[in-house]
Formats: C-alpha cells, structure tokens, sequence
C-alpha cells in the first residue's frame, strides 16, 4: 500500500473513533458528501435483476453461422418430393445455390449479412418477416428452412433484448405504460425465440428475467432452470435464480445457487452479497458479515453493497461499522437513496447518544427525498418525521408524517405510520429498540 494510503486510512481511523472526536464530527463525511460541489446524478430506478442477457463486450449472443446447405441433398422436404411443380422449383433453387460460393443461396446470404449489422428493432422487424417468408416456404430445402429458424430465433430474442431495455429507460422516467407495452412485446418476441429454437438459452433467461418482473416467480424460476439445463455455466442464471429463491423466502435454495455461481466465477461482488442476504435471513449472522466483506473488497465502490453491510450491522447494533459503510456508500454515491435514507434514520433513532445526530439526520432525509427524483415514499416521509421529531420539532414531524399516511396503501405500514404520529403527538421521539443477542 503506498504512503499517501496508509495516511487516508489512518485519517479515516481517527474521524471514526468514539473515544478520539466528537460526536459530530463522526457525520462528517456525510454531510460533505451532501454539499452540491460533488453530488452527481444517478438514474433512480434500477433493477435488482438484469432485465436481459446482453452484454457488448462479454454475452453476445452470436448470429447462427452460414451452414454448408446443399450438402445434403436427401434433406428435401419430404412433405412435397412427388410434386412435379415442387420439384422442379426445388431443382432451379439448388442449381442457383450451386452458383453461389458455398453453396449458399443469395437470399439467404444477404439475410446473414443483414443481421450482422442490424443493431435496431425496426432492422430486426425486417430480417424476423423474411425468415418467417422463407421458413415457411415449402419449395425449400429442409436445411435452408432449419437454418432460417434459427436466424429468426436469434433476431426475435435480440429484438426483445433492445424493448426491454428500452422498457427500462421507460421505468426510469416514470413512463410506466409505455414500458408495460414494451415489456409484453419483449415476452413475445422471446416466446418466438423459444418457438423457433428451444435450446436458445439466453431466450430462456431474457423470459425468465422478466416473468421476474412480473412477479411470476415460479415462471422465472422455470425459466432460469431451463437456461441451467441448457447452459449449466451461465453465471448469470444462477445468480437470477438464488434472487427469486431469496425473495420467495426459499433462503436456503438462495444458497445453494449462490455457491454455484460462485463456484463457477469467484469475481463477482454481487454473489456475495446475494448470498449474505440469504444468509443474514437464516440467522448465520457472522457468516453473512463475511460476505459482505468478500463483496466489498471486490467492489469498494459500490454504494449498494456498502449499504446492505450498513444496514446489516445497524440491525445488529454494530453502530460504528454501520457508521462507517453508510459513509463508504455516499461517498461512492452521493445520491444513493437508500444509503441516505437508512443513514438518516439511524442518526435519528440511535439509542446510543453517541451516534445520534437530529441535525444531520434532518439534512440527510431531505436529501434523500430530494434525490428519489420524485419518486417519493412512505418511508423516506417517515425517516424526515423521526428526524424532526428528534430535533424536537413536534408540529413539523406531525405534518410530515400524515403525509407518509396519505401516500401510503399498505394497511400495516400505514398503522406504523399512525404508531408514530401518536409519539410526536405525546411530544416523543422513537428510539430503536436495544437489538435482541
């Protein structure tokens, strides 16, 4: 480690020593990053799960190659070889393909060379109806009309990939029904992929990610099983997976999908953290501490998983390791919203004085609200609440909290919700309870 390291963390030592500062002093980096100079804007809505397979560098999902057609001429369409006006058609096609190097017909070349440069839907559009054109034209060979379904499988899952992504930029600037559209569209079009070739996997998987996010999780869970059988090392299948497990309460299937993928790529932070939320869910509190420190170490600057170790240990009542991964966070992220908002909150309700802050958890909230892009929800209207009713500012939290109510559907949150008003209503401000051993 060099010099001018050694002196940064023994600096970030000292400022989060209790025995060493004040107790302000603590929420210093936060508030910093809170300062206009270094904040920078982040797209709000992000998914936990990839929405699509595709990736430029890494997942490309390759173009079906030219195959020698006419080599095989017994491959004739056995529906239609005693029609005279079928053979003789037949014959002029191969007599054409013969003339073309390879043995590849032109039309089919051009088809080829056309999904080698189509990089939108509407060049997809074209190369998906004239596969369908020729697959189901009888007068041609069985391997030309194979060949074509394949290039119409790649085309189709390709063309799903580009609207669910755009179905996502949608997600983020609040377009909901137009990204429904686009999603029900991307559905088909992998459908179509499927039909024309089952063993594509990574039409699988683009199904699977977005049954997910439809919520149908036993589709999902079909589907990333499917793209496993056909793929038994696609990382990102058992990562899907273990994610809907987690999310169904099946944490120890979550596991075990974890520790495949792992297996199969060591590198990638999220397993880890994945895997330390299945973990922390089981009670194997320790052992999903140390994921969180795997995932952190190979991804120091990622404000996600910095603030699920942060909330992790604020659970715990580990204040001073929640401390310092809340500001590990907004210092990667100075918008990362929940970092801002479970920051606030523990500066708020801390039962220990020490890490208690009402000032800074009242600047961190708004900020917090400020950058969900007005996404606003129940809960960042609470976490304001409880820190103005900490700075003693009763009327204010009263007025901030009927709001949280007014926003909120869910019955029990909104009980929770009027639990906490009835405090401020008694001049009371909350304190987490001391956390259970």
């Amino acid at each position: 480690m060099l010099v001018c390291d050694l002196l940064e963390q023994e600096r970030f030592v000292r400022w989060t020593d209790p025995s060493r500062i004040d107790r302000r002093v603590l929420w210093c980096l936060v508030l910093v990053c809170l300062s206009g100079a270094i904040c920078s804007p982040v797209a709000i809505a992000q998914r936990a799960i990839p929405r699509t397979s595709w990736d430029e560098k890494t997942s490309q999902d390759p173009r079906p190659d030219l195959p020698g057609l006419l080599d095989a001429p017994e491959q004739s369409n056995p529906a239609t070889p005693s029609d005279p006006t079928v053979d003789a058609e037949l014959a002029k096609r191969t007599q054409n393909a013969k003339e073309v190097p390879g043995g590849v017909p032109a039309d089919l070349q051009a088809l080829f060379d056309a999904a080698q440069q189509a990089r939108a839907v509407i060049e997809l559009n074209s190369i998906i109806e004239r596969c369908k054109n020729i697959a189901g034209d009888s007068t041609r060979i069985v391997s030309e009309r194979n060949y074509t379904k394949k290039l119409l499988s790649w085309a189709a899952n390709r063309r799903g990939e580009l609207r669910s992504d755009m179905a996502g930029e949608m997600v983020a600037n609040r377009q909901l029904a137009e990204a429904e559209n686009l999603d029900r569209a991307a559905l088909d079009d992998f459908r179509l992929a499927i039909q024309n070739d089952p063993g594509r996997w990574r039409a699988h998987h683009n199904l699977g990610v977005l049954m997910a996010i439809a919520g149908d999780f036993s589709k999902a869970i079909e589907a990333f099983s499917k793209t496993i059988e056909l793929n038994p090392k696609f990382v990102e299948a058992f990562h899907n997976r273990g994610e809907i497990h987690f999310r169904k309460g099946n944490h120890n299937a979550a596991i075990d999908d974890y520790n495949q993928a792992i297996a199969l790529d060591k590198q990638v932070a999220d397993l880890y953290s994945g895997r330390g939320n299945a973990r922390f869910a089981l009670g194997q509190i320790e052992a999903a501490l140390a994921d969180y420190q795997s995932a952190m170490s190979l991804a120091p600057d990622s404000p996600k998983i910095a603030t699920e170790f942060a909330d992790t240990c604020q659970s715990l009542g580990r204040w001073k390791e929640a401390a310092e991964a809340y500001q590990k966070a907004i210092k990667a992220d100075p918008n990362y919203v929940r970092a801002l908002q479970n920051a606030a909150w523990m500066m708020a309700t801390c039962p220990e004085d020490f890490y208690r802050d009402p000032d800074a958890a009242a600047k961190t909230a708004q900020k917090a609200i400020d950058a969900s892009n007005g996404n606003l929800t129940g809960h960042l209207l609470d976490v304001l609440a409880m820190s103005q009713a900490a700075q003693g500012e009763f009327a204010k939290a009263i007025n901030t909290i009927n709001q949280a109510i007014q926003i909120t559907e869910e019955g029990p949150l909104r009980s929770e919700f009027a639990e906490h008003r009835a405090l401020f209503q008694k001049k009371k401000s909350y304190r987490q309870p001391p956390p259970a051993n």
